[in-house]
């Protein structure tokens, strides 16, 4: 795995698990999410496949492009989510999605096995963030401020990308591999998912708490 295809992944996981948390709004059945899943996973594999025919030479320019994601990111939250316009940040979120997945596929240089696993991964990614928000709307705070969250979260970590691209691209890698590089950004996205799954472990506690007070309620009522 090069550099490029490093950010690349990182881009996978966190814009996959934003646009699952968006169709998570709408209601949803299994035929249509299993059409939608594979519809998704055979888009990215395509612009995937698409872009490693690119020969667009951007190494010097991921700076801007990693600044340019992040603004934009910042924009839907604050003009979009914050209006509960769910349906249209996801039209941008995947307008953006599939542009970065051209721009760092034509500068990775994935083999044919890579860009599958890359698919698959995202394939996973879709299922459980999607199955996983269902929970989220029995939360107390609304749909759209969680969704929120995540992209600001998402938001900063591409940002200190574009603060840190050009420092890690002049590293000489004759000494680690770019993977190193990138554990630390890795492990953030393990804090992320540690945080998420803590979220729903929240919900699922205050529901059972909630369900077992209403058969108290109920039973209390029966007996009076």
């Amino acid at each position: 795995m090069d550099l490029i295809g490093g950010y690349l992944l990182v881009m996978l996981i966190l814009f996959t698990g934003n646009i699952a948390l968006l169709l998570g709004n709408n209601k949803i059945n299994n035929i249509k999410f299993v059409l939608i899943s594979i519809l998704y996973v055979f888009s990215v594999f395509l612009i995937l496949n698409i872009s490693s025919y690119f020969n667009i030479e951007l190494l010097d320019y991921f700076t801007y492009i990693f600044l340019i994601i992040s603004i934009l990111l910042f924009i839907t939250v604050f003009y979009v989510i914050k209006n509960n316009k769910l349906k249209l940040a996801l039209y941008i979120i995947l307008a953006i999605f599939f542009v970065s997945m051209l721009l760092f596929g034509s500068n990775s240089s994935l083999n044919y096995f890579e860009l599958i696993l890359y698919s698959l991964l995202s394939l996973v990614i879709f299922f459980v963030v999607f199955k996983l928000s269902i929970l989220l709307h029995h939360a107390k705070r609304q749909y759209s401020v969680i969704i929120g969250e995540y992209m600001c979260l998402s938001s900063i970590l591409i940002f200190i990308f574009a603060l840190t691209y050009n420092y890690t691209l002049n590293l000489d890698y004759s000494m680690f591999t770019p993977f190193l590089i990138l554990t630390p950004t890795y492990q953030v996205i393990y804090v992320l998912i540690a945080v998420f799954a803590i979220l729903v472990f929240g919900v699922l506690l205050n529901d059972a708490k909630g369900g077992n007070m209403l058969k108290e309620e109920i039973h209390d009522t029966w007996r009076n």
